[in-house]
């Protein structure tokens, strides 16, 4: 199931305070969908956290079990030619950098 691999992803994004910087302010629904499994999560600058009756979602994305496991893994949505999104530019660009962000490795190089 998708789901674990969400709410282990929501922890992790929770802990860095830079991927907090880049929500907004009023809350995003965001529906991740694979052959029937629906899992709904919420987002805004105050937290992130799985929404078990939501019925209304701001962005839908959908495909594969294998290819939304990648995208909670931080696989850029660009490389993930099966997946669907629905919802506004602006907010793709979000869920991209929010994904991208939350799985960058912290380790530097430091010559």
């Amino acid at each position: 199931m998708v789901i674990e691999n969400l709410e282990t992803f929501l922890v992790k994004a929770q802990s860095k305070l830079h991927v907090m910087e880049i929500l907004p302010y009023y809350s995003l629904r965001c529906c991740l969908i694979t052959h029937g499994e629906r899992s709904v999560f919420i987002l805004n600058k105050n937290k992130m956290q799985v929404e078990q009756d939501a019925t209304v979602a701001d962005i839908v994305i959908e495909g594969s079990r294998e290819d939304l496991i990648e995208l909670l893994s931080g696989t850029k949505m660009r490389e993930l030619k099966g997946l669907t999104f629905k919802g506004s530019f602006r907010h793709y660009l979000l869920m991209d950098s929010l994904f991208t962000l939350v799985n960058r490795s912290e380790r530097k190089v430091v010559s």
